[in-house]
């Protein structure tokens, strides 16, 4: 038969397998079918429509952003053209005043390219952010000959023009760094008769690369011919000029969709009208989705059937619990344990209450948790061990900071601790701090053991130790929630910091919390090239930086930890 195969030696009891069986054998079977019209029902069929309508939703947000970004234009013009002294800058043909007045502004609104001509269409200063530069890197040039002089929409302002939508006006230039989106305004003098003009601009390649970080879609600047003026495609295709000329022609009523390939991917791009200011056509927009995200739709949807099917099962799993609830009782009592499990509790114990199979699952799941415990708490040991060995390692590389890893980790914790951090938390600023200066196994001896004050060049390398550390650990699942020490604790509270100049609350409280512990001990500990300094002054320091280096509720905290634990007499 059947089931002649099967364990008999249970106590006498009939298998539980032959009671629960053959009555769900039937209904799982209907499911599935079932199942198996849905899925092709409402997966198959679909996913296209939804494909579409992705499609459709990033070529009209690509729309609006093309619109935000002259609106930004505008603003910043505006404000360079209101500010004080920069009038007279201009009539007075001063290019380094101009630029003093006029370089805050442009860096704190990050745009690229800044023009400045006066009256007659002379050049008087350009602003270019330094490509692959830092955001406050910009390089400047002065009385040069003017492409901008003869252009339309500079003339316009020359002239004194308006239209419906006032005296500022747009256009796309080439320059010789390619294809910019410009636009123009005038510069008044107190008297209110033009000084100048400015022009407020930026690259089509950077638009084009900043429009896809925020649509996730492949993004194509065509001019009227169909040639292609910018991509953030590997490999872009132009269009025709037919399809180019459609678009314009439908712009009102609809849009174009075409298909192709690039670098052997598939693509489906949505064309529409590049235009600015005044509804003025420059050329066409593309926006393209890879094909592939319809296996990713259809993947979504399937899981999404399945989880559907199993909650069905579950269902009926249910009835027959109602039905048999004394022969499904120890099952819900593993099933529950099972979750417990699952969600990290390994002190779970299942009690055997029958004599059957159930009993025999019962005793091997509670061995099962008893072992997952024990394996837990060693591997857990075994981590923390390495994360001293290598902690221990670089000191043996960095004789100055001998012991140092040990005492910030110790101070950090209680710190942390005064600070009402605990739990997981507590355990990931140690590992972090354990690991404060791991990036510095990849920092050159010469530069690390050197005794005398570093070099510039120098003093870059080994500045990218936090970021070698992020490189280091980033893929070890179990230390990415203790990254943030490494790589924020040269961060300052002011925002002067490295790697990444955050300011504030932008920096993780935990590396807030380290930054002060980790100054306190290096001033406090002898250095070859200096004795350690008293504690008093140490403190006076500390509280000199509240608010520069560090964070002033984190300096008031660590004083009274200082204080309470009789460290410094303050």
């Amino acid at each position: 038969m059947f089931f002649a195969n099967q364990n008999t030696n249970l106590r006498g009891g009939v298998p539980l397998r032959t009671k629960i069986t053959i009555p769900y054998l039937v209904l799982s079977l209907i499911l599935a079918v079932a199942a198996a019209y849905i899925i092709t029902q409402l997966v198959v069929e679909n996913v296209e429509e939804r494909f579409t309508k992705q499609l459709f939703e990033a070529g009209k947000i690509s729309s609006e952003l093309v619109v935000n970004h002259e609106m930004q234009f505008l603003e910043s013009l505006r404000l360079l053209s209101s500010l004080e002294g920069v009038s007279e800058a201009i009539l007075e043909n001063d290019p380094n005043k101009l630029r003093t007045l006029t370089l805050g502004v442009v860096a704190n609104d990050q745009r690229e390219a800044v023009e400045f001509l006066d009256k007659n269409g002379n050049h008087i200063l350009s602003i270019r952010h330094r490509k692959d530069g830092n955001p406050e890197e910009y390089d400047f040039s002065t009385g040069r000959q003017s492409l901008f002089s003869e252009l339309n929409f500079v003339q316009n302002v020359l002239n004194q023009t308006s239209d419906l939508r006032g005296d500022k006006f747009a256009e796309l230039v080439r320059t010789d760094g390619g294809d910019y989106l410009y636009i123009s305004g005038p510069i008044y003098d107190s008297q209110g008769n033009l000084a100048g003009v400015v022009l407020v601009g930026e690259s089509l390649e950077n638009l084009a690369t900043d429009m896809r970080a925020k649509t996730f879609a492949q993004i194509t600047f065509y001019n009227s011919s169909g040639d292609v003026l910018a991509s953030t495609l590997p490999d872009p295709r132009g269009l025709s000029s037919e399809a180019a000329l459609e678009t314009v022609s439908i712009k009102d009523s609809g849009s174009i969709r075409r298909d192709f390939v690039s670098s052997n991917i598939s693509f489906a791009e949505i064309l529409g009208v590049f235009e600015i200011r005044n509804d003025h056509e420059i050329g066409v927009l593309g926006v393209a989705l890879s094909r592939n995200p319809l296996v990713e739709v259809s993947m979504t949807s399937r899981w999404q059937i399945f989880l559907l099917v199993a909650a069905a099962i579950f269902l009926i799993i249910l009835v027959g619990i109602n039905l048999a609830n004394r022969i499904t009782k120890p099952l819900l009592q593993l099933v529950n344990a099972s979750v417990r499990v699952a969600e990290g509790d390994l002190n779970v114990t299942v009690a055997p209450e029958s004599n059957d199979e159930v009993a025999v699952l019962a005793e091997s799941f509670n061995s099962m948790v008893a072992s997952l415990s024990l394996s837990q708490r060693e591997l857990l040991k075994s981590y923390d061990d390495t994360l001293e060995g290598w902690a221990k390692a670089l000191e043996l590389r960095d004789k100055e900071t001998e012991g140092h890893s040990d005492r910030v980790t110790q101070l950090t914790v209680r710190l942390a601790v005064a600070m009402g951090i605990q739990g997981q938390a507590l355990v990931n600023i140690r590992r972090g701090a354990l690991l404060h200066d791991i990036g510095k196994m990849g920092t050159p001896d010469a530069i690390l053991r050197k005794e005398g004050p570093l070099s510039e060049d120098e003093r870059r390398i080994i500045e990218r130790h936090p970021r070698d550390a992020y490189d280091m650990l980033k893929k070890i699942d179990y230390l990415r929630p203790a990254l943030a020490i490494p790589v924020c604790h040269h961060e300052k509270w002011d925002g002067s910091g490295y790697p990444q100049r955050l300011k504030g609350e932008q920096i993780p409280i935990s590396a807030r919390i380290f930054a002060i512990v980790d100054v306190w001990d290096a001033l406090i500990s002898d250095r070859p090239y200096r004795k350690a300094l008293p504690r008093k002054e140490v403190v006076a320091y500390l509280k000199s930086q509240s608010g520069v280096h560090f964070d002033p509720k984190i300096v008031e905290a660590f004083t009274q930890l200082l204080k309470a634990n009789n460290m410094v007499d303050i």
